[in-house]
């Protein structure tokens, strides 16, 4: 019988074990040997869990769309695909998305490689720095991405994570990173905004904290600005795809009317969040620093102080802002009395976001697959699939909503 490699121990291999049999009762488990050892495979194994998750969501608003293009592309000859992108201002995820179609791979690939791709990163990120970051903190910082809601959008969150990872490769000094902007700017037309703020960030900090503090008298009318100038600045824009996106995004639907439409827990969830933001802005307007990762922040947070008035808008691109502010927070391990009493504050206000994220998400939670966590194996879970058949049958064709599923 051969022996254990070392980098595996008895704990290890039975915990594996345990979650392949019960992964959601595995969890605190998971946790608790992450806290005892700081083990990687710990923090994987968690990471593993919320891409499964996410993975699980059914399959409403973006994410029902997206289901519905992957059905069709099934369909579709390569010729008929190029007429479709013809139509949108990026291609790059829609030509994945047909590469899966044909070869039969389930979307909820897609969403497990993202959710679980963060994660990883994130702890990855965190576990490598010296000093030490404590397991606890690791925690926290993960608990700040949205995973339920990224998973619905997909196209978007896929296009932010390849943004995050390429400010990342900036900050070592490596190249590409411009190339890897144009890249998400392929997925998502709206990481097309990172490319000025890639040149922003080369500003020295002086400069660079002046803009912040400008962008501060922005906030509670930046909507007004943004829909004068995209309003001028469309008139010179010939008809292409992206100008009828630019539009829907800074002019129609989703610039207010898709607030108006929230339930009391999606504002409630909107409004914590932004609490929670504030308080990361307010760490660097109040404390001073040179360590390089302000570089990269600052340009972020002045973009969301100008967002800040488009609800919609606010919502997405906050995870830029939040995962570089919270990773410099970290990174930086202030003492002042300040920086103390900021971080304790932004700290609590983590896990309650969290969980009222969890809360406002319950109605696509319960009409889907995510309650069969609760008891089922991961061979079950994993083979569970989202057809057209299930769609029509739970899913509202003209809402893109959970049918005959009450809120709580």
């Amino acid at each position: 019988m051969k022996a254990i490699p070392r980098k595996y121990n008895k704990a290890d291999i039975a915990i594996g074990g345990l979650f392949l049999i019960i992964p959601f009762w595995t969890i605190p488990l998971a946790l608790f040997q992450l806290f005892k050892t700081k083990r990687r495979f710990y923090s994987v194994l968690i990471s593993v869990f919320f891409g499964l998750v996410a993975s699980l969501l059914a399959p409403t608003g973006d994410l029902y769309r997206l289901y519905i293009t992957y059905f069709d592309f099934q369909n579709i000859s390569f010729e008929g695909f190029l007429n479709f992108t013809t139509l949108k201002p990026d291609f790059l995820f829609y030509l994945l998305l047909f590469v899966f179609a044909k070869l039969g791979l389930s979307i909820r690939l897609i969403v497990f490689g993202l959710v679980f791709t963060y994660f990883n990163l994130s702890f990855k990120l965190l576990s490598r720095q010296v000093p030490a970051v404590g397991v606890g903190v690791m925690l926290l910082f993960v608990m700040q991405f949205d995973f339920l809601l990224q998973g619905l959008f997909l196209r978007f969150p896929l296009s932010m994570l390849l943004v995050i990872y390429a400010f990342l490769k900036n900050l070592k000094g490596e190249k590409w990173t411009l190339t890897l902007l144009i890249v998400a700017s392929m997925i998502h037309f709206a990481a097309l905004i990172s490319i000025p703020l890639y040149f922003l960030s080369k500003l020295k900090y002086n400069k660079l904290n002046l803009l912040l503090l400008l962008s501060l008298f922005l906030m509670p009318f930046g909507s007004y600005i943004f829909i004068f100038l995209t309003t001028h600045f469309l008139e010179y824009l010939p008809d292409i795809p992206l100008k009828s996106k630019i539009e829907s995004y800074f002019l129609g639907y989703w610039a207010l009317e898709y607030f108006e439409e929230r339930t009391w827990k999606a504002l409630f969830q909107f409004y914590s969040e932004r609490i929670l933001y504030l308080f990361i802005l307010l760490y660097f307007i109040l404390t001073k620093g040179t360590h390089k990762l302000r570089l990269q922040v600052i340009p972020f947070l002045i973009l969301i102080n100008v967002l800040f008035s488009f609800p919609n808008l606010f919502g997405r691109y906050s995870i830029l802002a939040e995962f570089f502010g919270l990773y410099t927070i970290i990174i930086e391990q202030r003492k002042t009395n300040i920086s103390r009493m900021l971080k304790t504050v932004i700290f609590i206000l983590i896990p309650m976001v969290f969980l009222i994220r969890i809360v406002a998400q319950q109605k696509n939670i319960r009409a889907g697959y995510i309650p069969k966590v609760l008891y089922s194996n991961i061979v079950t879970l994993t083979f569970e699939k989202y057809d057209r058949q299930w769609i029509e049958k739970h899913i509202d064709k003209e809402t893109a909503r959970p049918k005959n599923i009450e809120s709580l």
